[in-house]
């Protein structure tokens, strides 16, 4: 059985294609990040609504489990 030959594969950093023309000016500038807070507020209202409702539920199921 022959023994695997190491690859031969070198990585090579990417190249601005020669076609294009070099860039004199820096990047643009990257938009910031969209502010997400509101959305961390939108979850733990809904979450207190659902936890609300639902606490009533359980120490019924309890109550009823407990009591026969």
């Amino acid at each position: 059985m022959s023994e695997p030959h190491p690859h031969a594969y070198e990585h090579q950093p990417p190249r601005r294609p020669s076609h294009l023309a070099r860039r004199t000016t820096p990047p643009p500038q990257r938009p910031a990040p969209p502010n997400l807070r509101y959305l961390l507020y939108i979850g733990l209202a809904l979450t207190t609504v659902v936890v609300a409702l639902a606490v009533p539920y359980i120490i019924g199921y309890l109550l009823q489990l407990v009591t026969g």
